[in-house]
């Protein structure tokens, strides 16, 4: 008796979603940056900040080393340059703009050739150090 209600309800079930598909809003979008999916054009590693994660946009990190008091040995904490904004306190992912480095802070994208865009951009990088 439970397997026959059960057979009847998933029917039912199967019947009156198909009856609404378009009324359905679509569940994927080719065109949607997966990169900035959660807050669109935003950039998701600094939430449009701008500012650099490591070091919270200061430009200087501070590192601790363990101490070992039975040995001798005391903790050391030593402040140095951020070693991934290079001191400048921006994002390195967007370039402290806040905007999806992927999408161009749009939301959607029209091109999915990523890795020929790094390479280009990579490239402009090593070409802008060099002069």
């Amino acid at each position: 008796m439970k397997r026959r209600g059960f057979v009847a309800s998933l029917s039912a079930l199967a019947v009156g979603s198909c009856a609404r598909m378009d009324q359905r809003r679509r569940r994927y979008d080719p065109k949607e940056c997966p990169f900035c999916s959660v807050n669109a054009g935003e950039c998701s590693y600094c939430k449009g900040s701008g500012k650099c994660t490591y070091c919270d946009g200061t430009g200087k990190r501070k590192t601790t080393t363990k101490g070992y008091p039975l040995r001798g040995i005391n903790e050391v904490t030593i402040e140095e340059e951020c070693p991934y904004c290079k001191g400048n306190g921006a994002c390195r992912y967007c370039d402290g703009v806040g905007k999806c480095w992927a999408c161009k802070g749009t939301g959607h994208i029209e091109e999915w050739d990523f890795y020929a865009k790094y390479r280009a951009q990579e490239k402009k990088k090593d070409d802008e150090q060099a002069e």
